[in-house]
């Protein structure tokens, strides 16, 4: 687990605002006007980066320490972490008309920005270095089912932005919400984009919806046998800046670490520490369960992403194994 958490530590999501320009039925966020500026961020990565450069293993230790997770230095790089890459979400990114700018002086900076989007919003050629950004596209099925969400006309919008994308040469992948309406053609959306629209070299992963449309069979379907975000094995828990200022340790949970204006050394404390839990689990596991190398841990396991209400399970153990039965 030591290296999931290294790696949730130089692998951040960022939620400048929670404004979109669409209003989809199935999005279950806050609507609320927080937003944060570029140079809110920017001094907040700055702060971020220099603690990661100055603070190596010995103080990640500390936090292990206090968090009662018994590490062993030899797992863990010598070598100071480093921020590597960035993830961007809102909302919707593209509706901020100066997020290029960020992206650029954030690749300028040998960071990796993914961004997560509608597609509807074309400000590409504004980014400078493209094959640094990669673009999750979300769909929500065939046209009459996504514009029936997302209102007419937004799936022709978002297959021109996948194909200007894929143009000026950024990596593109596609996040399938999959609904009560959508099930059906799990397995033949991603084909019929590539034989009716020509647009090929595409991965997708599968979102379950958070509006509970789906039986517990086809949640259990979808996390057992498509690739899915989170994984059926989980691990996805990473530090969180939300639009409010407040950092959680995934972008679901609620559970506050700290805020964008507090000493890193605070926020990262309370971030390991929230896994301790977890990793007592993952320790003792092997003893009693036969689940030892199928869950990363969570950082929000009384939360789970919802799954624990959406298959009436007790805890995040009988969740875990469902998804690996």
């Amino acid at each position: 687990m030591n290296q999931n958490i290294q790696s949730a530590l130089e692998n951040i999501y960022i939620s400048p605002l929670e404004l979109c320009n669409l209003h989809c039925q199935y999005c279950y966020t806050n609507k609320t006007k927080n937003i944060l500026s570029n140079q809110q961020i920017l001094d907040f990565i700055e702060k971020y980066q220099t603690f990661l450069k100055e603070n190596s293993e010995d103080t990640f230790f500390s936090c292990f320490e206090h968090a009662s997770i018994h590490a062993k230095k030899k797992n863990v790089s010598k070598k100071n972490f480093l921020l590597k890459s960035i993830l961007f979400c809102g909302g919707e990114v593209f509706t901020l008309p100066d997020f290029s700018n960020l992206v650029n002086t954030l690749i300028e900076k040998d960071i990796f920005i993914t961004i997560i989007t509608n597609g509807t919003i074309d400000r590409l050629t504004k980014i400078k270095d493209p094959k640094n950004c990669q673009l999750l596209v979300s769909f929500d099925g065939p046209p009459e089912i996504h514009d029936q969400n997302r209102g007419t006309g937004n799936f022709d919008k978002s297959l021109k932005f996948i194909k200007h994308a894929q143009e000026l040469g950024f990596p593109v992948e596609i996040m399938f919400l999959i609904t009560k309406d959508s099930y059906p053609y799990k397995d033949s959306f991603l084909n019929s984009l590539d034989k009716l629209y020509n647009l090929k070299n595409l991965k997708l992963t599968y979102l379950t919806d958070r509006k509970l449309s789906l039986t517990p069979k086809q949640v259990l379907d979808i996390k057992q046998n498509y690739q899915t975000y989170p994984k059926k094995d989980l691990g996805c828990f990473q530090l969180s800046l939300q639009s409010t200022g407040i950092i959680t340790g995934c972008c679901e949970s609620s559970l506050r670490l700290g805020n964008i204006n507090d000493n890193p050394t605070t926020y990262v404390a309370n971030f390991i520490n929230s896994l301790s839990k977890c990793n007592s689990c993952l320790n003792l596991r092997s003893k009693t369960y036969d689940l030892s190398t199928n869950c990363g841990g969570c950082c929000d396991p009384n939360y789970l992403c919802g799954y624990k209400q959406e298959l009436n399970q007790i805890n995040c153990l009988e969740v875990v194994k469902l998804f690996n039965k």
